[in-house]
């Protein structure tokens, strides 16, 4: 089964952390990133192609880019023997200026601080039923994790990873009707640099080429064991810290999204017919998210599809307007 997917995978099979006592179940976390990139790449490929796209791009004011939506079914591989299962996918795609000095765009910098950087946290900013998030645990700011780490996936060296449990509770209103969801997200978010531009203008005259492109991918987990309080289990602490901090009423959602930033090469100069000469070109950033969600509490699967295609388009709104668009 693949790591990118809608069913939770087991707390049991969290990669090794110094906070959580070793299972056999357990995996090593360089590991785990490297077959959670392999998986990336080739989905993101997939699904914008794959998906049924809408008649018409869709308008995302204040921003001038336009938005090709698509949604549809993913077949996930399956064991000899077994149907394969499949999930309602939605992806969304859009061009941005690189731009910090005009209405309607935002800077490569933007993008990276706004969804590459501490990914969870930036989150609350600009999807207003995210009550909070809680860090459960960080493999970058462990022991096991060097900081200086770059990671050859297919013929792309990735760097400057972020890789966290996070811990999101969204809370909707009327609150008497609609109880809280939470959902245990794994996230992970690398960078590279694929091509001879810079990333900033800036950094043409650097001797190490800067990132123009990130992946930020997130995979849900859950508890699967029977007493994960329990005094001799291994999770007890984890499940202790989690469990104070969901509101009563609480239901355990799902959520898997993969995300892909980047810069695309410049576009040839343009002539200036009054003055004869070239105009500087425009670079374009390419923004793709896919995304499935399970929101759990009795939802019919037709609303699932509906709502999380709504939820997509209002994330670019509520994102450009609050973390790219004011900055």
């Amino acid at each position: 089964m693949p790591i990118i997917r809608l069913k939770p995978h087991s707390i049991a099979t969290l990669p090794h952390h110094p906070n959580i006592p070793e299972v056999p179940t357990g995996s090593n976390i360089q590991g785990f990133v490297r077959a959670t990139l392999e998986e990336a790449r080739p989905l993101l490929d997939q699904l914008p192609a794959t998906l049924e796209a809408d008649s018409k791009l869709r308008p995302s004011p204040p921003s001038k880019a336009q938005v090709k939506l698509s949604q549809g079914w993913r077949t996930l591989p399956s064991r000899e023997g077994h149907f394969p299962s499949k999930e309602f996918w939605v992806c969304r795609e859009s061009d941005h200026e690189d731009s910090n000095a005009l209405d309607g765009t935002a800077s490569w910098s933007e993008f990276n601080d706004g969804l590459r950087t501490n990914h969870a946290e930036h989150e609350m900013e600009y999807t207003p039923s995210v009550t909070s998030v809680h860090q459960l645990l960080n493999w970058t700011d462990s022991e096991l994790w060097n900081p200086n780490t770059s990671m050859l996936v297919s013929g792309t060296t990735y760097k400057q990873f972020n890789i966290e449990l996070n811990l999101i509770v969204h809370t909707f209103h009327p609150t008497v009707l609609i109880r809280p969801r939470a959902f245990i997200s794994w996230s992970m978010s690398a960078a590279y640099n694929n091509g001879p531009y810079p990333a900033t203008r800036s950094d043409a005259d650097c001797e190490e080429a800067q990132p123009n492109g990130f992946i930020t991918v997130q995979v849900p987990f859950k508890f699967y064991l029977a007493k994960p309080d329990a005094a001799d289990s291994q999770f007890k602490d984890l499940y202790a810290q989690i469990m104070q901090a969901v509101p009563p009423g609480t239901i355990f959602a799902r959520y898997a999204s993969v995300e892909h930033v980047k810069l695309l090469p410049p576009a040839a100069s343009s002539a200036s017919a009054d003055e004869g000469t070239r105009a500087s070109p425009r670079r374009q950033i390419r923004w793709t998210m896919a995304t499935t969600s399970e929101a759990a509490g009795g939802f019919r699967s037709g609303f699932k599809g509906v709502g999380c295609l709504g939820v997509c388009l209002r994330l670019l709104l509520l994102m450009w307007d609050c973390s790219l668009g004011g900055v």
